[in-house]
């Protein structure tokens, strides 16, 4: 396992005011003098690795925010479509992902994130049921009021008249019922 930086090791004030430093974009000069005159020994080399590692993670962080940005728009304007029956998928994915790494690490992995992850995959089991028995009481409603049509069109049909073989027609092959 990696040995943690220099800058992860200071004072978590001092380590707070790195990390708004880097954030508000000054260089690796400025964050060396400033950490300096707050009283941390610290490299320049340590702040580079730091403040590059950082700014990488900064950049996953927005560019996830910005595929979330769609993916929520997306899922606004069809919350019923693809992308909602996909995201719990994708969710699931995620979680297996981070136990496969887990199992992976060479430290001992906390209980709580054991917990929290458990906890993630039984929300994301409850919401695909939630979904599925949405989605079943859905067609439920289109049968049902598809057979209601069915029949005002039926009654409507033998109102005016219409033999038993246009009723038929009518409610086969144009609402598609027997």
């Amino acid at each position: 396992m990696a040995r943690r930086s220099s800058i992860e090791r200071l004072d978590p004030a001092i380590r707070d005011a790195c990390n708004e430093l880097i954030r508000s974009g000054h260089t690796i000069d400025e964050i060396v003098q400033t950490l300096r005159d707050l009283g941390a020994n610290v490299s320049r080399s340590a702040v580079g690795r730091f403040t590059k590692s950082a700014r990488a993670s900064m950049e996953k962080f927005r560019e996830a925010q910005e595929v979330a940005k769609v993916w929520i728009d997306k899922l606004e304007s069809e919350p019923n479509g693809d992308v909602a029956r996909l995201l719990p998928e994708m969710l699931r994915a995620v979680a297996f992902q981070t136990l496969s790494t887990m199992g992976e690490s060479e430290s001992p992995v906390e209980s709580q994130e054991l917990m929290f992850l458990a906890k993630a995959l039984k929300d994301v089991s409850g919401a695909s049921k939630l979904n599925m028995d949405i989605e079943l009481k859905l067609r439920q409603e289109r049968e049902k009021a598809k057979v209601e049509s069915a029949d005002a069109v039926e009654k409507a049909a033998r109102a005016q008249g219409m033999d038993e073989d246009q009723v038929m027609f009518w409610r086969q092959q144009v609402l598609g019922l027997k």
